[in-house]
């Protein structure tokens, strides 16, 4: 079983992944692009006992409930106070999972090439295909197997 750290821009918030992943993939939905800043997130989806979050200081993690998904999903986008970096999604109809944005994770992020792209519909012309990944115009039904 492999362990992964991570962290927030300035340091705050610290992760340790244990495990691989059970999804990795692309999202391009609005309110993914809004929260990174950029036209997709690059998540990685883990049980909820494989991560845990350290903080350097009390309450320094924060959360927003995010009720415009277009999933129609709720998301708790925890993010640090300090530097503002998002370190944590939970969807409120899957609470035992967290999805953990891949740009915190240290090291090379080569394994973490998306499985699957989510709402593609809201995907920008620029951005390519991604060899080998499924590709969905909007949720899919059920989390692509591993």
């Amino acid at each position: 079983m492999s362990v992964k750290t991570a962290s927030c821009l300035c340091g705050g918030i610290k992760v340790e992944i244990n495990g691989d992943p059970f999804l990795r993939n692309l999202c391009h939905c609005s309110s993914c692009q809004k929260t990174t800043g950029a036209a997709f997130g690059s998540l990685a989806a883990y049980m909820a006992d494989q991560v845990t979050y350290v903080e350097s200081e009390p309450s320094l993690l924060k959360t927003f409930i995010d009720t415009s998904p277009e999933s129609g999903d709720v998301l708790k986008r925890s993010f640090c106070g300090r530097c503002g970096s998002p370190v944590r999604v939970q969807r409120g109809c899957k609470p035992d999972t967290l999805i953990v944005p891949v740009g915190i994770i240290d090291g090379d992020k080569t394994a973490f090439k998306p499985q699957a792209e989510f709402f593609c519909r809201g995907k920008a012309n620029w951005v390519g295909d991604i060899q080998d990944s499924m590709t969905f115009d909007a949720a899919p039904p059920k989390y692509p197997p591993v």
